[in-house]
């Protein structure tokens, strides 16, 4: 005798809704999976954005807080996220995506490295030129770096991290950082010899830059120096380490004024290659 309360074309209840909600089932399973690439996306590009960001020297600060360095790298990786493409998928072996994190981080020091190589070289030259004219003596702290500074150098720093807001090129870091997921995609970093010798020859070269910025003042402060040693063999009786001090200190000054014009052009000059030196760096990574 039939139930009068199921129709005549009922199934039976063990297969009654069974392929929608194996459907339904499989649909969460893809969505699960899906959530868990894009947040791993996301975290390879967190790393390599806050490794490219805690290396500048405005967010490397101190003074800059942590909670602010954090929440200016999640802001630049989420305006990243939708234009980054996945090209790869992603397991969930924690171990597997720990090293990828640390690949990223690589990646984002490389990068940060390279920039910072140009303020090292202002540096450079601020802590020649205050070791010749006397500088040096007076130290004070730097509430940006948290480190014993010159008034050369202070006034060096400052100056070149105004010519490279001026000039727009956190503009230009920030183009690279797209850049460098499309030469150099996630979990694809390959490390070879060029590697390091371009490491050993930036590094060099920081002599080399800071020794440009600085040669007016340092060619003038070497000439003062050979005009108080012929002056020590002329006149035995002045103490010229007492009376020399004043005067080196007075010239540099005054140079520093007048070698504007040829210092500025340099520093711009040097942020002007940064883009070619970063695109130079990726293509010896993959």
């Amino acid at each position: 005798m039939l139930d009068d309360s199921l129709p005549v074309d009922a199934e039976p209840y063990d297969l009654l809704h069974r392929e929608f909600i194996f459907k339904y089932t499989s649909i969460c399973e893809i969505g699960i999976m899906n959530l868990t690439t894009d947040l791993q996306a996301f975290l390879l590009i967190f790393s390599r954005v806050t490794s490219v960001l805690w290396l500048l020297p405005v967010f490397s600060s101190k003074a800059v807080s942590i909670p602010f360095k954090a929440g200016v790298s999640l802001l630049v990786a989420y305006l990243l996220f939708d234009s980054v493409g996945i090209h790869r998928s992603f397991n969930n072996d924690p171990y597997f995506l720990s090293l990828l994190v640390l690949k990223e981080v690589f990646i984002g020091l490389a990068i940060g490295f390279s920039v910072k190589m140009l303020f090292m070289a202002v540096n450079v030259a601020g802590e020649i030129i205050a070791i010749q004219s006397g500088f040096s003596f007076a130290r004070f702290m730097d509430p940006l770096s948290m480190t014993q500074a010159t008034v050369i150098e202070q006034l060096k720093n400052l100056l070149a991290m105004m010519i490279f807001l001026a000039m727009d090129a956190h503009h230009l870091l920030i183009r690279a950082i797209v850049a460098s997921f499309r030469e150099v995609p996630m979990g694809s970093v390959a490390v070879h010899q060029s590697f390091f010798q371009y490491l050993i020859t930036a590094s060099g070269r920081i002599f080399v830059t800071g020794f440009k910025i600085g040669a007016p003042i340092i060619v003038t402060l070497m000439f003062v120096e050979i005009a108080l040693g012929m002056l020590s063999r002329m006149i035995p009786q002045i103490n010229i380490f007492i009376e020399g001090v004043p005067l080196k200190i007075l010239v540099t000054v005054i140079m520093f004024s007048f070698s504007l014009g040829v210092i500025v052009p340099v520093i711009v000059n040097m942020f002007k290659g940064m883009d070619g030196e970063i695109l130079r760096l990726f293509r010896m990574m993959v």
